[in-house]
């Protein structure tokens, strides 16, 4: 029998990055739900005020923190802010990530290159890395980072161009050799790898970069392979993500878990 038990998160405290809108907004209230302290990241400190005080109605304490994830400096600011605020970190949600442009790799620019990988996957080293101190201190934590399906599909065309892709397989990576450096230290390491998800910055400028006809026929597409045969919403990762922060998933590390409506 599961202990029900097992999934609160009473006394715990989060850090969750790009937490302002979309996926990172429903992990924060589901996790706050639970009974986690949540310290709310965003680039856009008003996105990051904004959730904080959504989170209010659960009754934990909220911090919300502008920070850059690709910025080590903002980094080490976030997390010791966080730590002097709300005493420690048990869990660590690397959520923030960008997507620019569409183009195929001989019409991308270095610059757009270096941009994608300095969020979606040098963020979550340094977020990684200056986390990883509190958590072998304490003999214990979680740490949850959101990749794509695109990393588990990177053959097919109608998914994220080759630079987020690339990003992503490449968090999938560090995802399972973290988990493997660190598991004796108490710490797991596990990642969510969502299909598209409606209601997010990434659905947003997707769709910003395709004429409305484009838009539709991409949609028809990629739902044509889906088993459920629609898109996803940012509140149905709520449950993968509560699990992985709790003691429900106690043996499990160094996981991806693929939540895409059967598309892959």
């Amino acid at each position: 029998m599961i202990d029900k038990n097992s999934f609160d998160l009473t006394g715990r405290t989060a850090l969750i990055t790009g937490a302002g809108y979309g996926i990172g907004r429903s992990i924060a209230e589901m996790l706050a739900d639970f009974g986690a302290d949540v310290a709310v990241v965003d680039i856009r400190e008003e996105m990051a005020k904004e959730t904080a005080a959504l989170l209010g109605r659960f009754g934990h304490r909220t911090l919300p923190i502008k920070a850059d994830v690709s910025s080590s400096g903002d980094v080490e600011k976030m997390v010791r802010t966080t730590v002097e605020k709300l005493g420690t970190i048990d869990i660590l949600v690397n959520n923030a990530g960008l997507l620019v442009g569409k183009a195929r790799i001989h019409e991308t620019t270095e610059e757009t290159w270096d941009r994608i990988m300095s969020v979606n996957l040098k963020g979550v080293f340094l977020c990684t890395r200056a986390t990883l101190p509190v958590m072998m201190k304490q003999k214990k934590g979680s740490i949850i980072n959101i990749a794509s399906v695109g990393a588990i599909l990177p053959g097919d065309r109608h998914l994220g161009s080759v630079t987020y892709d690339v990003s992503k397989g490449a968090v999938i990576t560090f995802t399972r050799k973290t988990a493997a450096e660190y598991g004796r230290d108490g710490i797991r390491i596990n990642a969510i790898a969502p299909g598209t998800i409606v209601g997010t910055d990434f659905a947003k400028e997707r769709k910003a970069l395709r004429s409305e006809e484009e838009s539709m026929k991409m949609m028809e597409q990629q739902t044509e392979r889906m088993a459920l045969g629609r898109y996803g919403a940012p509140d149905e990762l709520k449950g993968i993500a509560v699990y992985l922060a709790s003691d429900a998933s106690s043996y499990t590390t160094g996981q991806v878990f693929v939540v895409d409506g059967g598309w892959s």
